[in-house]
């Protein structure tokens, strides 16, 4: 019979690491005055600073729609954290890219995020923050949308 919780682990690890740097981001965010956002915000400000910067290519990635980021991102264009700008490649797509006025924000979440690097490490080890760095690194292949039967029980 299969350990049930082992599957939980990975899976609710990473849950609980999106987490503890979204809650601990935000805020560091709040404490200094600066700007925060809602987690969906958050992943999508990642995705611009990772240069996914097409509505449609974050979307994919996020797993989500078009029209569902276009909302998300459109209290970050009021806040003038991201503008959308014509795409170089495609002059009829649209990209958001971070407006001049966030520069300081993008910095200091940076900087941030690198200080958080460090608590990490301090907390679980460094040999434990690298290989974290080395399994996200690399790449997983595409989505798994297909299994065999047996994966449901009925082997």
């Amino acid at each position: 019979m299969p350990d049930r919780q082992q599957p939980l682990h990975i899976f609710a690890g990473l849950a609980k690491a999106i987490d503890w740097y979204d809650v601990s981001l935000q805020s560091i965010l709040r404490k200094f005055e600066l700007t925060s956002v809602n987690r969906t915000q958050s992943m999508i400000l990642v995705h611009i600073a990772r240069s996914v910067k097409r509505p449609s290519e974050i979307a994919r990635e996020m797993g989500t729609t078009r029209q569902n980021i276009h909302a998300m991102a459109s209290h970050l264009i009021e806040n003038h954290i991201i503008k959308q700008v014509s795409d170089p490649c495609d002059g009829r797509a649209k990209q958001y890219e971070f407006s001049d006025d966030a520069l300081e924000l993008r910095d200091a979440v940076l900087h941030i995020l690198s200080h958080l690097d460090r608590v990490l490490a301090a907390r679980v080890g460094e040999e434990a923050v690298q290989a974290l760095h080395k399994a996200f690194s690399v790449d997983w292949g595409p989505y798994v949308t297909d299994a065999e039967q047996e994966i449901m029980g009925s082997e």
